[in-house]
């Protein structure tokens, strides 16, 4: 047995050698596998056993909104700890009590009741049970192109390439096109499209049985990994129409999107409608603790006063985390960080752009606050993207994957995201000094992406 107290630290060698052989990594195949080691972190950075340094430029993974080891968050969570480390979920608590009356102020509309959990996965499982429940319909309509999450529902709700390996999965999700202007489905050009991937939606639910069938509509405001989608303008407002006209609820997943991360505290207020439910988890508590959860508007919420809400968490409401989302919240408020992701997105953007303007391989720039994407293509013209997405299974490492790479190296780390897309999401507390130098060094890394376009 491995005997360790607080002076006896494992060296970095003998801390990968553990992990590769006992650890199994999400999402990739494990031989050869050598990772980065983080030692510790603080504000915008993190420190590798080596005390190199590292700017997390897409908050590790769109969580750390808040940057690393705030002391008002440690503090709350090692004050709440050394009261009332947990609590089981049928007992109230202070700091559930706290938070669960703070969403109901920061979320859009009449959103009030709120189910909480540990993940993003779990919120949306969570929301598909709360959907059949309140409609006593079956049908959950979502799109492809976008990602909810990795547990058997979740995935279903997703359907991308990580589902496949695992179908069939939960029965009655269907799927529609999406609101992807870059790469219309339709083929057509906003705002002359008249909205196509709005109407879709429309057939969908018409031939799927329509308001007798069918619960509710869920997507991400704006899509996260699968490539920083914003839709066009009116899209959401006719998809709360549509959603109306056929006694659906529509479910705004956002788990990546939300707490400030697009300039407002949750990306579906771009548009002005309100859902009936949203899904929230990473910046929650800005990663401190894992915490997901799912709020309904106050009519949804009602379906449960006398009839069983038939859904449980054994951490629900845990007290470390909800004490973790209190403080998180507050600090939001604090600091004007919202207000800042909106004002510091558009330089993040303008700095993106000038690298569009230097580089073929980029083919679009687009976003919202501090949620940019720099899809990489092949060539402009024809818009062939610099690697396909839906490609299954191991593959060699791709043109953005080595772009990526030597960001790292430069000490600058990003996300990669399944799409052929570099995803800009740093912390909400980023500086304009920062943006210039993770884009000098993605400035220096893009020739690699470059060197396989043909324009």
């Amino acid at each position: 047995m491995l005997q360790k107290n607080s002076e006896t630290r494992l060296d970095a060698e003998t801390i990968r050698q553990y992990e590769t052989e006992y650890v199994l990594y999400p999402w990739m195949a494990q031989k050869g596998l050598s990772p980065t080691i983080v030692d510790n972190a603080k504000g915008n950075y993190f420190y590798d056993t080596s005390g190199k340094k590292y700017l997390d430029f897409t908050s590790m993974f769109v969580f750390s909104n808040l940057g690393h080891a705030d002391e008002r968050i440690v503090a709350a969570i090692a004050s709440q700890a050394a009261r009332l480390p947990t609590a089981a979920s049928p007992f109230a608590t202070e700091p559930k009590a706290l938070l669960a009356k703070l969403l109901a102020e920061i979320t859009p509309g009449d959103i009030k009741k709120t189910f909480f959990s540990t993940s993003g996965a779990e919120a949306n499982e969570g929301a598909v049970k709360l959907a059949r429940m309140a409609t006593g319909k079956e049908k959950i309509i979502a799109r492809w192109r976008t990602y909810h999450g990795s547990t058997f529902g979740a995935m279903a709700l997703s359907n991308d390439f990580r589902n496949w390996p695992c179908e069939p999965s939960i029965p009655s999700v269907i799927h529609c096109l999406d609101p992807y202007c870059y790469r219309c489905p339709f083929g057509a050009t906003y705002p002359d499209c008249g909205l196509q991937c709005a109407n879709h939606l429309e057939d969908v639910v018409r031939f799927e049985g329509g308001a007798k069938r069918v619960a509710a509509f869920i997507a991400e405001p704006v899509v996260g990994s699968n490539g920083i989608i914003v839709p066009p303008d009116g899209y959401w407002q006719k998809i709360r129409e549509i959603c109306d006209k056929y006694e659906m609820l529509m479910m705004c997943d956002e788990v990546m999107s939300g707490f400030g991360r697009t300039g407002k505290w949750f990306a579906i207020e771009h548009w002005g409608v309100v859902p009936d439910v949203i899904t929230m988890a990473k910046g929650i508590t800005s990663g401190y603790v894992p915490l997901g959860a799912t709020s309904a508007r106050e009519w949804v919420g009602k379906e449960f006063e006398t009839n069983h809400w038939v859904h449980g968490h054994t951490y629900s409401g845990h007290t470390l985390a909800m004490a973790a989302g209190v403080s998180t919240i507050e600090a939001y408020k604090a600091d004007g960080l919202i207000q800042r992701s909106e004002e510091m997105g558009k330089y993040l953007i303008e700095k993106a752009l000038e690298l569009q303007d230097k580089h073929p391989s980029i083919g679009d720039v687009r976003g919202k606050g501090l949620f940019v994407g720099m899809e990489l293509v092949k060539d402009r013209k024809t818009k062939e993207p610099i690697h396909d997405g839906l490609v299954e299974g191991p593959r060699p490492p791709t043109a953005k994957m080595k772009v990526l790479a030597q960001a790292l190296q430069e000490g600058v780390y990003c996300l990669a995201g399944s799409v052929s897309v570099i995803m800009l999401a740093p912390p909400l507390t980023i500086t304009k000094d920062e943006i210039d130098h993770a884009m000098n060094v993605f400035d220096k890394a893009l020739p690699i992406a470059d060197a396989e376009t043909r324009s």
